[in-house]
């Protein structure tokens, strides 16, 4: 069997990554195509690998809201390759990352640190300059022995702290205490240089450069009051007075932000979504860009949360017009609507026939048809999401569970293949494929998909040793 993620993880941040007085700078191999790929193969193999262990959001506006805000900015980056993959991680604390391969890592409790959009663009600008300015490949290219299993534990390093931030702090002393060079928290010339590029893509964007240096000056006053609890944001991207103020100049030398590209209701929607979530409705309140609606809609979703129909029923009639007749917010009234027993079958209708290729409301719609029993439209729903995110491990997870339900054994079996195949557990892939075997009889179909699929897993398998021998 696979060792566990967080020992695998752990054993490569102790990997001896000294060796070298000073960063190189970029160039030659560390922005060849073929270290490009490398990076690419060994960042899609790490991030299967954490769905299997890191606490995936499972909340579809989220996610779709932080994909949709991602996909704007990639655009306006630096970057050369904007192959990107978001891991939405389900923990309240306050954290970004980017890793090697395209990997950008965002903790749902990011969205109640910021106050408006373009602090949270800030952020994620800030993560994408990482990528765009090589520094990953900068840390790999300090090791005389220029091993991929170098890079291996720099992207482990980061991985295995969004998994568990003390665990990864702990895991780093053994490394950053050999080379300050070797270190995973970003050096402080880094930083300033992803703090200038995040401001180029901010403004290239349209958003305001100032909310960077406001975004900064935010984490580090609840850093003062935060005790012993530092946010694993500040360990890995320190912030100083000198970087604020740093920042603050620049800003205030570049053009102000327009209006037109920023999605101030769905961020909204995605901050209330997320306070309900983690019980920080207070801390929302207290947010000045907070309008009305977006208040009454964080009371509907706290409501509803406790069963409180009536309590709900009130502040959606405070709602104005454009909040309620959005999609997003359309959807929590199917929880509404079940509490009060009445039938969530026609807005469910109307709203698949209104946005048939909107993942959020698909996978809203899926998981309600799900949680309401209705199997075969659930499995219809999810089967069609897959086709266009194949990849999506909680979509494959629901899928399998409604197949047993209905005890449609072999695509239980298919399913579940996939799953693990999906999360790179190649050893649960292959005794599922053994468990489909025995149950396939005399099935010549399902047999012959089963041989086919074992020879592709296998090969896979052999692929993730060699990048990691």
């Amino acid at each position: 069997m696979r060792t566990p993620l967080i020992i695998l993880l752990s054993s490569l941040i102790c990997f001896n990554v000294q060796g070298s007085e000073k960063l190189p700078s970029l160039a030659g191999s560390t922005n060849s195509s073929y270290q490009l790929e490398q990076e690419r193969a060994l960042g899609q193999a790490w991030m299967r690998m954490m769905k299997a262990q890191a606490q995936l959001l499972d909340d579809p506006i989220v996610e779709s809201y932080l994909k949709d805000r991602l996909w704007y900015l990639s655009p306006f980056s630096e970057l050369q390759d904007k192959r990107l993959d978001l891991l939405v991680i389900d923990q309240q604390e306050v954290n970004a990352f980017a890793a090697p391969g395209g990997i950008i890592g965002i903790n749902a409790g990011l969205l109640l640190a910021t106050e408006t959009e373009d602090q949270l663009m800030s952020v994620i600008a800030h993560e994408l300059a990482h990528l765009s300015q090589r520094h990953f490949a900068q840390q790999q290219a300090a090791s005389e022995k220029r091993q991929p299993l170098v890079l291996a534990g720099i992207v482990g390093s980061i991985l295995l702290s969004s998994i568990n931030p003390n665990a990864g702090a702990a895991a780093l002393q053994g490394t950053i205490g050999a080379s300050e060079n070797a270190r995973l928290s970003f050096s402080r010339q880094n930083e300033l240089d992803a703090d200038q590029a995040g401001m180029r893509t901010l403004v290239a964007a349209g958003y305001d450069p100032q909310a960077m240096p406001q975004m900064f000056a935010q984490l580090a006053q609840a850093n003062r009051f935060s005790g012993s609890a530092v946010p694993e944001f500040l360990r890995t991207h320190p912030v100083t007075e000198s970087r604020i103020a740093d920042s603050t100049n620049r800003a205030m030398n570049l053009p102000s932000a327009s209006t037109e590209h920023r999605d101030h209701q769905n961020f909204m929607i995605a901050k209330a979504r997320a306070a309900v979530k983690y019980g920080a409705e207070n801390q929302l309140f207290n947010n000045s860009e907070l309008d009305e609606s977006a208040k009454h809609f964080t009371h509907y979703l706290k409501a509803l949360s406790v069963n409180n129909n009536e309590e709900a029923q009130n502040h959606w009639e405070a709602l104005s017009k454009s909040w309620q007749q959005h999609p997003w917010v359309q959807l929590s009234r199917l929880t509404e609507l079940s509490l009060s027993g009445q039938p969530t079958e026609p807005l469910m209708e109307e709203l698949m026939d209104l946005y048939p290729n909107d993942f959020a409301v698909q996978a809203t719609l899926a998981k309600s048809y799900r949680e309401q029993g209705n199997v075969l439209q659930a499995i219809s729903l999810y089967r069609k999401l897959l086709r266009d995110h194949p990849n999506n491990t909680l979509f494959l997870y629901h899928l399998a569970e409604l197949y047993g339900l209905i005890n449609d054994i072999e695509q239980l079996h298919r399913t579940r293949i996939e799953f693990f195949f999906q999360r790179a557990e190649f050893d649960l892939a292959l005794r599922q494929v053994e468990f489909a075997r025995r149950d396939a009889r005399n099935n010549r179909v399902q047999l012959g998909w089963l041989e086919q699929r074992e020879r592709e897993i296998r090969a896979d398998q052999l692929r993730f040793d060699e990048l990691f021998k």
